[in-house]
C-alpha cells in the first residue's frame, strides 16, 4: 500500500509504501487501519525493523525494510496498492511487531 505518514513531530506528511496488519473484521468496524511504513533507507537499523527478503514479489522497486514503529492511519489515506509480501516475509513482520510490544 502507499500511505501519507505523518512524520513523528506531528509536522507535515511523507509518502510511503506500508505493510497494513489489521484485516477486513478490524476495517469494517473502524475508520483506521494499523500499519508499518515501509523505508529502503540503508545502514540505519533499530529495534523491531523487518528486512523485507522478497522486496522483489511485493512490488517494491528496490531492497526494503518496515519500520518497527507501528502507526494507525485513516483508510482513507491508502492511495494505491503495490503488491503482497511473501508468507515468510509477513510472518518476519509479525515477529517483529510482537517483539516490539513485548508479546
Amino acid at each position: 500500500m502507499l500511505v501519507r505518514f505523518r512524520f513523528t513531530g506531528g509536522q507535515g506528511t511523507k509518502r510511503r509504501p506500508a505493510v497494513i496488519l489489521t484485516g477486513d473484521h478490524y476495517h469494517n468496524s473502524r475508520a483506521d487501519a494499523v500499519m508499518l511504513a515501509l523505508s529502503t533507507r540503508r545502514g540505519d537499523h533499530y529495534f523491531g525493523d523487518c528486512e523485507i527478503v522478497d522486496w522483489q514479489g511485493a512490488g517494491l522497486p528496490q531492497p526494503t525494510k518496515a519500520k518497527g514503529v507501528i502507526q494507525t492511519i485513516e483508510q482513507r489515506t491508502v492511495e494505491s496498492r503495490l503488491g503482497t509480501l511473501s508468507a515468510n516475509d509477513f510472518t518476519r513482520v509479525k515477529q517483529s511487531v510482537r517483539d516490539i510490544l513485548g508479546l
